[in-house]
């Protein structure tokens, strides 16, 4: 009797496990990787080009979309800690050497990676593990220090951050919202996760601890919204969500009933979020309410993603593992919107030529602004400017329309009202 009850056990288990696989379509497929070294950083301009890096010094590019990547001479032969790319030929990446006197590098190319150059970071005393630029002159770096520049990195100056006990732990990565908000991440292991957060460009910091472990990257929604998951690398306390409704003036923590770490987080879509977490993904499909862990292909680790559209996603991770989300297997679909939330959609096409459309939705009628601008912050155009009752709106958007001439790059559109304005980021290849 015995024998035949953990038969039967067994083959339940074995069935759960069995239906439970194929209860998960697998939308990322792996695509064809020319090294075999941790890949821990990934950046993208556009759905087409993009870069990856890490170990012994690795960044390998492509330019059709993951289909075929070249192995870049970085210089250098030390780990890749982050790697960033304002466009197809600007881009700066980080490394620290490996022998005394242990200096961060900089390295940076203006040829798409072609060629790199490698420079000791100005002051031997920082440890910088992470770089941000909004333009090829204008810049963050951080680590153990939040540094910014104006002449691309030719010089550095201190930025102000508020003094508490946590305020000098080390910084992993910026995102920022517009040129005048943003946040930072990090922490200290066992001790403390840390957002930084500025109002003032970057200029001005003020730090904040909301977990009990490291941050390694925060999601921002809107200016109002924002999300964060922070795990514990002993695997002895479950991943926590952590969120902002009040521009991140405060913050709630709750736990997952999951273990492990988010190295990094992005959303497909409004709903649709995804996190790196080493040997799986975690995915919420109702904007970070609840959370499931998703397979990797083959059980590949991953530690970095990025979303260039609802279609268009990459992940990359140990073993020199690229991942690409398959739109096939994803069922892109429009989603259901809250009719009591305002919603500024990412435009479409993106990146987008010789035009693109922007739509929202609106759950109570009043003034209205939509206005474009370019990515030192001037104005470029207002495509709206006027009365608008509750209800879902588009607009087409194309430099042809009065602006004139525009370089190929990043744009940003904003949608502003009485009680909400949100910015979002485009790009524009001609």
């Amino acid at each position: 009797m015995i024998k035949t009850f953990c038969g039967i056990l067994f083959f339940l288990i074995l069935l759960n496990a069995t239906l439970s696989s194929y209860a998960q379509t697998q939308p990322w497929k792996i695509l064809q990787s020319p090294v075999n070294v941790t890949l821990r950083k990934l950046t993208f301009v556009d759905s087409l080009t993009g870069w990856a890096a890490g170990e012994a010094g690795t960044i390998i590019r492509t330019t059709d979309g993951g289909i075929g990547w070249d192995v870049q001479n970085s210089s250098v032969q030390t780990f890749i800690m982050d790697i960033f790319f304002v466009d197809k030929n600007i881009g700066w990446a980080l490394t620290l050497k490996d022998e005394f006197p242990f200096n961060s590098v900089i390295l940076k190319t203006t040829n798409g990676g072609d060629d790199w150059s490698a420079e000791n970071f100005p002051d031997s005393s920082k440890y910088i593990r992470t770089i941000f630029f909004f333009d090829s002159l204008n810049g963050f770096v951080g680590g153990s220090y939040i540094g910014y520049t104006s002449d691309g990195g030719n010089t550095w100056t201190s930025a102000v951050i508020d003094s508490n006990m946590i305020s000098g732990f080390p910084v992993f990565k910026f995102n920022f919202l517009n040129r005048q908000f943003g946040y930072a991440c990090g922490g200290r292991i066992d001790v403390a996760g840390v957002v930084w957060r500025t109002t003032e460009s970057g200029l001005n910091w003020s730090a904040q601890g909301v977990s009990a472990d490291e941050i390694f990257d925060v999601f921002i929604f809107d200016s109002l919204n924002a999300i964060t998951l922070s795990g514990d690398p002993e695997g002895l306390y479950p991943i926590a969500k952590i969120t902002t409704s009040n521009s991140g003036e405060t913050w709630s923590n709750e736990d997952l009933p999951f273990f492990g770490l988010s190295f990094a987080i992005d959303y497909r879509t409004y709903n649709e979020g995804w996190s790196a977490s080493g040997y799986k993904f975690l995915l919420t499909t109702n904007r970070g309410e609840t959370w499931s862990e998703f397979d990797t292909p083959d059980s590949t680790v991953v530690y970095d993603l990025q979303f260039l559209d609802a279609r268009t996603g990459y992940a990359v991770g140990e073993n020199g593992v690229i991942l690409k989300l398959d739109p096939a297997l994803v069922g892109v679909k429009e989603e259901i919107l809250l009719q009591d939330e305002f919603i500024l959609g990412q435009n479409y096409p993106n990146p987008f030529n010789p035009s693109t459309k922007i739509s929202w939705q609106t759950p109570v009628g009043g003034w209205q602004t939509l206005k474009i601008f370019d990515i030192l912050g001037n104005e470029l155009a207002t495509l709206l400017d006027e009365y608008r009752p509750a209800g879902k709106y588009e607009v087409e958007f194309s430099p042809a329309f009065g602006i004139g001439q525009l370089a190929s790059g990043i744009y940003f559109y904003q949608l502003k009202s009485d009680i909400f304005f949100q910015t979002k980021k485009m790009i524009y290849l001609k």
